[in-house]
């Protein structure tokens, strides 16, 4: 590898954060059916933490 190839790969090391396996995620958890109803609730994981925003509201059907 040329001295130039070498002096990009470490700027890019320096520049961009390393990759992890903890990616961010957003998924609907299921509250209850009601008839044919569905409702459920938006929650996320971050950074390895799971937690969930706001009450239930409809979201599809059972």
């Amino acid at each position: 590898m040329n001295v130039l190839g070498k002096l990009g790969d470490h700027l890019l090391e320096k520049l961009v954060p390393k990759a992890t396996a903890k990616a961010d995620a957003s998924f609907w958890q299921t509250c209850a059916c009601y008839g044919t109803t569905r409702y459920a609730q938006l929650c996320y994981i971050v950074g390895g933490t799971t937690g969930c925003s706001g009450g239930c509201v409809k979201h599809g059907s059972c």
